[in-house]
């Protein structure tokens, strides 16, 4: 009974740190170690319950093991986020190592039937936290990573954890009941979990590889365009400004016609015009950086034509150390970004805040900008954009921090200039 009870509550505990560190939290770590600690002292009462009042077998099977189960799934599905099918491989990858651990428990106990409690509690102890160490440090890793850069194609993974989980349980119980390892079907067993458990690295590493390939080109593809869209955007903005700069030139003519010809009329009038055309004459420059004035200048027109506000504070070097290509990554994926979270808005309250300054030994770039009160920022749900400015910061051994709390998105980057 000792043994039994203490090998209940090892695997309760074991149960609720998997739940609480194999997939990004819904509530903060306290609320979460609060739910599954309930949790975990509702289940010993039903141990208790069922061990000590019900003897019918039914109930115990289903009371302390079925029962047991979906609570489990519940609060783990209550207490994580993320994208729900590949919360339901994780869950199930960890009852697939559960099952294939309990299984060779169980051989353990019947191979050596003299060891004392303590002897079977410490080794019931050992291969638990050998399993969830296996787990929690390699295989959830692997699919947090892999995760980034693949958003479906989970359907086909848990299909498999499912064939899998079959297989361990069918082979630990068919043809015969594995109650020991001097079993002629234990070797195919054996190398049927080592096959399993080797599997997952396998196949996350391969997914992992892949698409970094492929997130690589595509990230290429977008910068190239991006680059691409600002130089003709950078033509056409010195274009109209050197219709401008001409047309000014034509008006300070005819002005100085109507001038000799006394014409107050049309002298005042022109004078207007001359005067107009002083004040629209060239772009607003944020800040002596061509790369990042002309970036600022593009995005900020697109926003002021959908109705966005904008409030810009630059302060950056002609002569950064930081290649223009990496400022267009930066500083246009984030403002990208900022407008479109703002166009998914209604009404009067959508702005963007850009705060950009320059000092010795860094390039601080703050973005802050109104977008959904329900934005969830999720980790492992980047976008190409974020990913691109991810990889220029790393570039630049810099560092990052993207935030969504009531209703203002906030990038910030920072980049040495060292």
């Amino acid at each position: 009974m000792t043994e039994t009870v203490f090998g209940f509550l090892f695997l309760l505990v074991a149960h609720a740190i998997a739940g609480i560190y194999s997939a990004p939290l819904k509530y903060s770590k306290r609320k979460t170690y609060i739910i599954w600690g309930t949790w975990v002292v509702l289940q010993c009462g039903l141990l208790f319950y069922t061990e000590y009042v019900l003897t019918d077998l039914t109930q115990q099977f289903f009371l302390g093991f079925i029962l047991s189960l979906i609570g489990q799934y519940v609060i783990y599905f209550l207490t994580t986020k993320g994208r729900l099918t590949q919360r339901i491989f994780t869950i199930l990858t960890y009852s697939l190592f559960f099952c294939i651990f309990m299984a060779v428990f169980t051989m353990v106990k019947g191979t050596f039937p003299e060891l004392s409690v303590a002897a079977v509690i410490l080794i019931h102890v050992l291969m638990l936290a050998a399993v969830m160490f296996y787990f929690l440090r390699y295989v959830c890793p692997l699919c947090g990573t892999s995760a980034m850069n693949i958003s479906t194609g989970w359907g086909p993974l848990i299909l498999v954890n499912i064939v899998f989980l079959i297989t361990v349980i069918l082979s630990s119980v068919f043809p015969v009941r594995l109650e020991d390892f001097n079993q002629p079907s234990v070797m195919t067993f054996i190398f049927i979990c080592v096959s399993v458990m080797s599997v997952y690295p396998v196949i996350f590493s391969n997914i992992y590889s892949l698409s970094e390939a492929s997130a690589k080109r595509e990230t290429e593809r977008q910068n190239k365009l991006l680059l691409a869209q600002i130089e003709a955007e950078s033509a056409q903005l010195a274009a109209e400004s050197q219709v401008r700069h001409d047309r000014r030139h034509h008006n300070l003519v005819m002005l100085e016609f109507a001038n000799n010809n006394d014409i107050e009329s049309v002298r005042e009038y022109l004078k207007g015009l001359v005067e107009s055309d002083s004040e629209v004459g060239g772009e607003k420059r944020y800040c002596e950086n061509m790369t990042v004035g002309t970036v600022l200048s593009v995005y900020e027109r697109r926003a002021r034509e959908n109705g966005v506000l904008v409030n810009i504070s630059a302060n950056a070097g002609r002569d950064l150390k930081v290649l223009p290509k990496d400022l267009v990554i930066v500083v246009a994926n984030l403002f990208e970004n900022a407008m479109n979270a703002t166009a998914k808005l209604k009404g009067s309250e959508r702005h963007i805040d850009i705060y950009i300054k320059e000092d010795a030994h860094r390039l601080v770039i703050k973005m802050e900008n109104t977008c959904k009160p329900t934005l969830v920022f999720d980790e492992f749900c980047f976008g190409v954009g974020i990913h691109s400015v991810i990889a220029t910061v790393s570039k630049y051994d810099g560092m990052y921090d993207f935030t969504a709390e009531d209703g203002i998105f906030s990038a910030k980057i920072s980049l040495n200039l060292k």
